[in-house]
């Protein structure tokens, strides 16, 4: 297969002492040169795909955003006349490189791709928050709007644009994750080229979610707090037994199957089909009391059992939390805060960041750490029964 790589040629510099920088193509042992039709000085050199001149380079971010571009350009072009298996002369492989070629993703439409992408997602709260996306783009840029239209610039612009309509940082994370998932999808579905892909120079900001942890003494008060109806009882329940379980979402407590040797093992419903590592939680004495309150025949607890649909359950266990915090003055107050306050706690206790990635459920993003480690779950057991007797006022730290 024939490779590409970047120089700068210093054999002779131009009349104002600037140096060509190329791209050099290799096949079967033979060489040639690819210009890029940029120049600059010697000391200004790098020679990394992605930062191929220094700061002090005038126009660095320019040149570097238009290196980088050529060489996926030219980098997808290749893997494309390697996987059709023709044969090439170095000399006609470049021919071939430097052609003009129509850009696939000038013609086909984000809003018509997006819409396919928002119909096949698994849930249907994934495909409203897609469907939602796709207004507020259509809102702002209309229907015709390309892949290719959509660069580093366009983002920067359209999140200037929504926070100017006083949407929230973290609404706005939201949008450009969901844009980001469909062009990862249109790239890995080979409809546009990875040169495309705009998220490379934009980095997408999300604030802390400090409001919805709970301190101590409020995680306390639901502990103490008794409930005025059946339904606010089993809210309240769900909710401790989540925080219990190291913050287990309502839709995996909703589909746990029975317990064996004491632990729960599952794989989060969220990254079911991405990241199929299950995760092992002990199960402490506090949440052991709530299961037997309300433990299944066939799964740990009844309520998948019974005719209700998870959508109603959910809708019913929220609305439970709701009435809670306004007996307990506690301002916004979901079913989610019991994962958020379980992390924040484990956080302010000293607990290692990667035992609370652990108990949360979060893939292992290091390649030892996917590949090659198995993983003590025991770290687990002792930083959740840390937070636990935390909470009861057994061990304050």
């Amino acid at each position: 297969m024939a490779t590409i790589s970047l120089r700068l040629d210093t054999r002779r510099a131009n009349a104002q002492g600037l140096f060509p920088i190329q791209f050099t193509l290799s096949i079967k042992g033979r060489t040639t040169s690819i210009g890029t039709g940029i120049s600059i000085r010697a000391e200004h050199w790098i020679g990394e795909i992605n930062k191929a001149v220094k700061p002090q380079c005038p126009n660095a971010r320019a040149i570097n955003d238009s290196i980088e571009k050529l060489y996926f350009e030219y980098s997808n072009r290749l893997r494309e006349i390697d996987a059709r298996g023709h044969a090439y002369s170095v000399a006609e492989l470049r021919k071939v490189l430097t052609e003009k070629k129509e850009d696939s993703s000038r013609k086909i439409r984000f809003i018509d791709y997006m819409t396919r992408y928002a119909e096949s997602r698994r849930t249907d709260k994934s495909t409203e928050a897609c469907l939602y996306t796709l207004k507020v783009i259509r809102d702002f840029a209309g229907d015709d709007i390309a892949f290719c239209d959509i660069t580093s610039n366009w983002l920067k612009v359209f999140d200037v644009e929504l926070a100017a309509r006083g949407i929230s940082t973290n609404t706005r994370a939201i949008h450009f994750r969901n844009i980001r998932a469909a062009f990862n999808s249109a790239i890995k579905e080979d409809v546009i080229g990875i040169e495309t892909y705009p998220f490379r120079k934009f980095k997408i900001s999300a604030s802390r979610k400090d409001k919805e942890a709970l301190t101590v003494e409020q995680l306390r008060q639901i502990t103490a707090y008794r409930p005025s109806s059946k339904a606010e009882s089993i809210a309240r329940d769900l909710f401790l037994l989540s925080f219990y379980l190291c913050g287990a979402n309502l839709i995996d407590l909703y589909n746990f199957g029975k317990s064996k040797q004491g632990r729960i093992v599952f794989v989060r419903t969220k990254t079911s089909g991405k990241n199929e590592n299950p995760v092992s939680i002990l199960i402490q004495p506090e949440a052991a009391a709530i299961i037997s309150e309300y433990a299944g025949d066939t799964l740990l607890l009844r309520f998948a059992e019974d005719a209700t649909c998870y959508q109603t359950f959910a809708n019913s266990v929220q609305k439970g939390v709701r009435r809670m915090a306004r007996h307990l003055n506690i301002e916004g107050l979901t079913f989610y805060w019991a994962r958020y306050t379980w992390a924040t706690i484990a956080d302010s206790i000293g607990i290692a960041e990667k035992e609370i990635g652990k108990g949360l459920g979060h893939a292992d993003t290091s390649i030892a750490g996917k590949y090659y480690i198995a993983y003590d779950w025991t770290k687990v057991d002792r930083a959740n029964r840390q937070v636990i007797d935390y909470v009861n006022g057994v061990s304050e730290v």
